[in-house]
């Protein structure tokens, strides 16, 4: 099944969904932005788009034999390129930037419950290429 979702004007093809964890979710999906695949493995229903630096910021969802964990990840618009940061979490949504470096996470498959929020300064992450 094909999925267009548009983030702040930006149109997305999720593809390939599937449900991790056996829980009724989170789900999975390959998104493409035209025919550039930006990414496989991204939680779904689960990007922001950061529109003064012109990234897309997603959760990327890996496995290690039966050691699952979740990344955050952002993809450069501008020049089409996917970078990764090194932290890893048990679970992840990502909320809100609340400022131009601080992003609000939480550490849950949602973002319902206030005390399960983080900020995830990305001025002090290290992150690579992918």
């Amino acid at each position: 099944m094909v999925h267009k979702e548009i983030v702040s004007g930006i149109e997305l093809t999720l593809t390939n969904a599937q449900e991790i964890l056996s829980m009724g979710g989170p789900y999975t999906v390959d998104v493409y932005k035209g025919d550039k695949l930006i990414s496989d493995n991204c939680i779904a229903d689960n990007f922001i788009f950061k529109e003064d630096l012109k990234l897309l910021f997603f959760v990327k969802y890996h496995q290690i034999n039966s050691f699952p964990y979740f990344t955050i990840n952002f993809y450069n618009i501008d020049n089409d390129t996917v970078f990764e940061f090194y932290r890893e979490f048990d679970m992840l949504h990502l909320k809100q930037f609340l400022s131009s470096s601080e992003l609000e996470i939480h550490i849950a498959f949602h973002g319902q419950f206030n005390y399960q929020g983080q900020i995830f300064n990305i001025d002090n992450e290290d992150f690579r290429q992918v």
